[in-house]
């Protein structure tokens, strides 16, 4: 194959030891960058307060579990009935010991 314009010994050493360079501060550029865009923890014992959307979502589950809680307890049995709910163990799938 013929060469076309053979780069001379040293420009060739500059350009090899300028990408060398470019590579190791490569890390130190995006740790200096992501160390500019972290922002400081608050102080041990300060809470934040959710945001004012997620205040009113848990303010309406909270209501939510309230009012059929009360619907569950308000549901009249008559004496002596049996437990709305028991326990029956299920059998063990797979291979039995």
């Amino acid at each position: 194959m013929a060469r076309s314009h053979p780069i001379p010994r040293r420009r060739f050493v500059k350009l090899a030891l300028a990408g060398a360079a470019a590579l190791a501060a490569a890390p130190l550029a995006r740790a200096a960058e992501a160390a500019a865009r972290v922002q400081p923890a608050p102080a041990r014992g300060a809470r934040r307060t959710p945001p004012r959307a997620m205040r009113r979502e848990l303010e309406n589950q909270t209501r939510a579990v309230a009012a059929i809680t009360k619907a569950v307890r308000d549901y009249p049995l008559p004496a002596g009935s049996l437990p709305a709910t028991v326990f029956r163990a299920m059998p063990r799938k797979g291979r039995r010991p």
